[in-house]
């Protein structure tokens, strides 16, 4: 069935009212039917509810609090007529309202409680004060006659139900809404599903120990030992499982009514309100322990992340270093020599008065400029590359190819290589320039480095095709290919692969770089003597 993520201001179908009406009468009759088992009126679901469905869709659902309060007061059989059971109907909506207006926005949408400060002022603001103004209910329409110690065991006992339930729901959970109205629970966080499945193993055995703990302990003598084993819990599992050790506690004291650790009001109060202050104290300390823990693990998380980051930064830095340090000396060495040669050249030219020497020292003088310019256009073309921005466009391959054949067309031995080109994918969503500058000099690198043998016919060969969603782009040629010993090196920069080579040793590595800025690779296979192939990989985006 189809979702859409809740808004808390979305239209409501009447199944929305409908359900969450329902939850809130559930709770009512839980209440009733514990009260009538074990004579106790120290638990209360709908208060705890009413926290959690505030924060949930907001003030919208005070109009079912108020019914439900209305309805409640006749299940329990409560004294008084239409008007009183009207006044008393309204601390529930009271309650939940002061919540709302008090801690709103503490919740975070995707991590319930994330800090200890957000959980620290839920508490305090969300449940303990609004709790606190259900007391003037208690104190003055209720049959505690002006017993303020009553009145405090009432107000820790709402404390602890509305802390044992609101506080994991509100953690743990969001409202999903269907296309129908209904609403369904799902983990506020994606990975709590998983986390939940890892950590059952955990919970049963929390459960079961805390039930047998019940068996063999008094807990209204070693209430404290509770406290104590729930604190450890916290230490070891942080504030996910303290949340759950929590509820653990809080269902075994309450809901199941064959522990009765709730027990009658009417029995020694004193020993009652001893035991509700320090189960108060207990959850609350318990679960701020777990909180610190987990932020201390999150930050401790986060420097980890970030020393990784840094050694990361560090390590990249000093390659940049070492190439720049390579980068300098090549240049230097690159530049200064067709310069020198040029210079030495110049002087030959003047002592030697023949015209024909002349020229052949000018056609040398050119060749050397062309060879300083391409150098040049390579050191251009990398510090491009390393600060382009992509721009992503369609590209059609055939006319890049044909662009860059054009340009390359002033090379040596260009006249005698057969090209061919098979060529399956036309278009690609990429960089022009970055794959432009990727195929400019993988071509010009096969054209360079074909064997001039009379009886050799070079042949290059551009081929593309489609491969699992990635574009294949390869260049074959049959011409030296690259000895075993430097196939490893020879896309390090400023690395020549051949005693033969007259470039900067800069081409393949600006290819790899632009690839690599697509996203994408560049692979090579080449035998000594037979010829290479050249093979980019780029996303079809």
């Amino acid at each position: 069935m189809e979702q859409q993520s809740f808004s808390p201001y979305s239209k409501w179908t009447w199944l929305t009212w409908l359900q969450v009406m329902l939850v809130l009468v559930v709770g009512s009759v839980i209440s009733v039917l514990l009260r009538n088992f074990n004579n106790s009126l120290l638990l209360y679901l709908p208060l705890a509810l009413g926290l959690v469905l505030i924060h949930w869709f907001g003030p919208k659902i005070l109009p079912l609090t108020f019914l439900n309060g209305i309805l409640t007061l006749f299940l329990w059989g409560s004294p008084g007529g239409w008007v009183h059971h009207f006044i008393v109907a309204t601390h529930e909506p009271v309650v939940s309202l002061l919540s709302w207006l008090l801690a709103r926005g503490l919740i975070s949408q995707s991590k319930g409680f994330p800090s200890t400060s957000t959980f620290a002022k839920f508490t305090l603001l969300g449940i303990a004060i609004p709790d606190l103004a259900n007391c003037f209910y208690t104190y003055h329409y209720t049959f505690v006659n002006g017993d303020l110690s009553k009145v405090l065991l009432l107000w820790l006992a709402d404390f602890i139900t509305s802390y044992g339930i609101a506080m994991p729901v509100l953690h743990f959970l969001k409202p999903v809404t269907l296309n129908s109205g209904l609403i369904k629970l799902c983990p506020l966080r994606e990975e709590l599903g998983i986390s939940l499945k890892h950590k059952a193993r955990d919970l049963v055995f929390l459960g079961l120990f805390f039930v047998g703990l019940n068996v063999v302990i008094d807990f209204y003598k070693y209430w404290f030992v509770y406290g104590v084993c729930s604190s450890i819990v916290a230490l070891r599992r942080g504030f996910d499982t303290a949340l759950f050790a929590n509820f653990i506690l809080f269902s075994l004291s309450y809901l199941v009514p064959v522990i009765l650790i709730a027990n009658n009001f009417k029995a020694e109060p004193s020993q009652m309100l001893s035991v509700h202050l320090g189960m108060t104290a207990m959850f609350f300390v318990s679960a701020l322990i777990g909180r610190v823990v987990s932020d201390f693990r999150a930050k401790e998380n986060e420097l980890t992340l970030q020393k990784k980051q840094l050694e990361n930064a560090n390590e990249q830095l000093n390659k940049t270093n070492s190439e720049l340090d390579r980068f300098v000396y090549s240049v230097s060495h690159d530049i200064s020599a067709p310069l020198k040669s040029i210079k030495g050249l110049v002087t030959l030219s003047r002592l030697d008065k023949d015209p024909m020497v002349t020229a052949l020292y000018l056609n040398k003088i050119e060749a050397s400029v062309q060879k300083l310019e391409g150098f040049v256009g390579e050191v251009l073309d990398h510090s491009r590359t390393v600060r382009k921005e992509i721009k992503v466009e369609p590209i059609h391959i055939e006319s890049l190819i044909h662009d860059i054949y054009d340009n390359l067309k002033y090379l040596d031995n260009f006249n005698r290589i057969n090209f061919v080109f098979e060529l399956k994918v036309s278009t690609i969503l990429t960089d022009k320039f970055l794959i432009k500058v990727a195929l400019s000099n993988l071509l010009s690198n096969a054209i360079k480095y074909q064997r001039r043998y009379q009886d050799h016919q070079p042949e290059i060969k551009v081929s593309t095709q489609m491969i699992n969603n990635w574009i294949q782009i390869s260049i074959a040629d049959n011409g030296e290919g690259i000895a075993d010993q430097y196939k490893d090196r020879i896309f390090e920069m400023f690395y020549r692969g051949t005693s033969n080579s007259s470039g900067s040793g800069l081409g393949l590595y600006i290819a790899r770089e632009a690839c690599e800025k697509l996203h994408g690779s560049i692979t090579m296979e080449t035998t000594y003597g037979k010829g290479s192939v050249f093979t980019l990989q780029l996303p079809n985006k």
